[in-house]
């Protein structure tokens, strides 16, 4: 089979599910299989980590800046009097 970084729908409930991807793990899938539990599901430590990440800020991309700027712009359209 091929793995996916998809994760399951077991990881549904999990903190760390960002919903294309684990936060923890690269092979989600692997963590469920023969009816085992997935370590990070519960783990506080691992909880508590995420949030911070999270509250850390972002840094934006030359898109994200570009866009940014061209909708702060002003609009005056053509002036009248010149």
């Amino acid at each position: 089979m091929k793995k996916s970084a998809k994760p399951v729908r077991k990881c549904h409930a999990c903190l760390l599910n960002l919903g294309d991807h684990c936060w923890v793990y690269h092979y989600p899938r692997g963590q469920w299989r023969d009816g085992r539990r997935c370590r990070a599901f519960d783990d506080e430590s691992l909880h508590e980590e995420f949030r911070t990440w999270q509250k850390q800020p972002d840094v934006k991309t030359r898109r994200e800046l570009r866009q940014e700027f061209f909708r702060t712009k002003r609009k005056d359209g053509v002036q009248a009097g010149k």
